[in-house]
């Protein structure tokens, strides 16, 4: 089956949250590489702006820019 997800049609949020469920990626695990409590993620996912260290650290993860809160 090939689904494409057209994000551009929700917020940068839900847009994110669609992204992680649909390759596979969840709080826990993200939260375990970047050695913080997935609540942390759970708060960077809702913020409109991240350091530009927490953004850095979510794309080399492999999560697209477009994604990501906007850096400080």
């Amino acid at each position: 089956m090939n689904l494409n997800l057209d994000l551009t049609a929700v917020d940068r949020e839900r847009a994110l949250r669609t992204w992680l469920v649909f390759h596979g990626m969840d709080l826990f695990e993200i939260a375990s590489k970047l050695r913080v409590a997935h609540s942390t993620v759970s708060r960077l996912i809702k913020r409109d702006r991240a350091s530009m260290r927490r953004v850095e650290q979510l794309h080399n993860l492999g999560i697209p820019r477009e994604l990501l809160p906007v850096p400080k």
